[in-house]
């Protein structure tokens, strides 16, 4: 039988909520101040604990957190007089499954033993998201096992040690910095700076400055001297991100850096040389780009020596369970929120989903997830997915080509005045036709 237990200092509320869960099947335990309440909730083996707030002794929320720190899979209700905003956020941030004001509504609190149960049943087949007590969690690690990034791991291996140009193509998400990274940080020059930018962000003016740095009075603003990326870069790598994005101009300067190893600040004269490695990112097809004029063919050769392509997450659904370990724990280390059972419901979500956004889009539903969680099950609905299945579109009402044809003659004559020469011109048939059409449809002209 299932057990719960009711803290609460009024007697009439215990007694009530004791009569009601008795019927529900419950056997019930009750404690009339905090201390006994985290007694009983810690040594006694209850499925649920309804929790007042005000409390001789310990008052709800330290109970709350007492329990949650020795038990954190146990549900509980935080039950309250002063059902107010910041009770409510409270009793949740410590940990309650749901908050309920007093007056009691027994509909109510039906409701959220519903949603217990449900969550009990759930997590009966639920599947540890760590096969060990302690994850090993590394940051900054490509995740996945797949024959896909097999083959990206393989041609990372091969680069890692060189200076050539790479360019990684793949969708918003699939994790291109996460590859130069990878890149650099398991080659020969790890310990030489990385350094990222998003060429999209930044107007040609201002990125040209960032790139290649300036001298103090290039233009208005340029206090001082500047060092760009390229100079900050020395023996390492430097990461460009969205490169189809690039002006005309510093595609120039860049194809000339790649070709000389040379470069000039913004309102220099001198010549600097730097040895960098560029990696380059892109989710744009530049042959195309190439082919429409609006990238240059050299220098689309000098950034593809070697191009990685990076598998979409619906390429790889394999994957998915290995990156929803990783990003729980991350998670867990990040925000302090755990979840430790994943429902198989959840998981044939999680797998059946496209996911449009790939990795970063799984992430951000996870973390979402672990925070709507009421407790250490990853619900489905938490997850918040949007349908994979298209909405079909109905019109509004749904005609036959000949009442439509004859809605549209009927608008034609009212807006040309009934002048039927002018109508059929505008319908683009004969007034001869027109009169048949008429007739046919029984559309009544006016006599003029």
């Amino acid at each position: 039988m299932k057990k719960a237990l009711i803290v609460d200092d009024d007697r009439a509320i215990r007694r009530t909520l004791e009569l009601h869960l008795t019927e529900e099947g419950f056997d019930v335990l009750t404690a009339e101040d905090g201390q006994r309440g985290v007694e009983l909730a810690l040594g006694e083996s209850v499925d649920m604990v309804l929790l007042d707030l005000r409390l001789p002794k310990l008052d709800g929320f330290e109970a709350l957190q007492q329990i949650k720190q020795k038990k954190p899979a146990l549900p509980v209700v935080m039950i309250t007089a002063y059902d107010d905003m910041h009770t409510a956020i409270e009793a949740i941030r410590l940990g309650a499954i749901d908050h309920l004001g007093k007056p009691l509504d027994l509909d109510q609190l039906d409701e959220v033993i519903t949603k217990i149960s449900e969550m009990a049943s759930l997590a009966v087949n639920g599947i540890p998201f760590c096969d060990t007590t302690e994850c090993t969690f590394q940051p900054n690690v490509i995740v996945g096992r797949s024959k896909s990034m097999k083959a990206v791991y393989k041609t990372i291996g091969a680069v890692a040690d060189t200076r050539a140009s790479v360019l990684l193509h793949g969708e918003s998400g699939t994790g291109k910095e996460m590859v130069a990274r990878a890149i650099h940080f398991n080659g020969q020059y790890r310990n030489h700076p990385f350094i990222p930018l998003v060429c999209s962000s930044l107007a040609p003016n201002v990125l040209e400055s960032e790139l290649f740095g300036h001298e103090k009075g290039a233009f208005t603003g340029a206090i001082k001297q500047k060092m760009g990326k390229f100079e900050l870069a020395q023996g390492g790598t430097l990461f460009l991100d969205e490169i189809s994005e690039i002006s005309p101009d510093i595609q120039l300067k860049l194809l000339r850096f790649l070709q000389e190893r040379e470069f000039e600040r913004v309102g220099g004269n001198d010549t600097i040389k730097t040895d960098v490695r560029i990696i380059t990112a892109t989710n744009k097809d530049l042959a195309t780009l190439v082919s429409e004029g609006e990238f240059r063919q050299d220098l689309y050769y000098r950034l593809k020596v070697v191009t990685i392509e990076l598998p979409t997450l619906r390429e790889r659904q394999e994957d998915i369970p290995l990156l929803v370990q990783y990003f729980l724990e991350k998670i867990r280390r990040e925000m302090g929120r755990s979840v430790e059972l994943i429902p198989e419901e959840t998981m044939t979500q999680l797998r059946s989903y496209p996911w449009p956004g790939n990795v970063r889009e799984l992430e951000n539903a996870l973390r979402r997830a672990v925070l709507l969680s009421p407790s250490d099950v990853l619900l489905p609905e938490t997850l918040q997915l949007e349908s994979s299945t298209p909405q079909k579109r109905l019109p509004l009402l749904i005609k036959s080509i000949q009442e439509l044809e004859k809605e549209h003659i009927e608008n034609i004559l009212g807006f040309t005045g009934y002048e039927k020469k002018r109508a059929a011109q505008i319908l683009d048939i004969s007034r001869p036709t027109l009169n048949a059409r008429i007739r046919s449809y029984g559309i009544e002209v006016p006599e003029k």
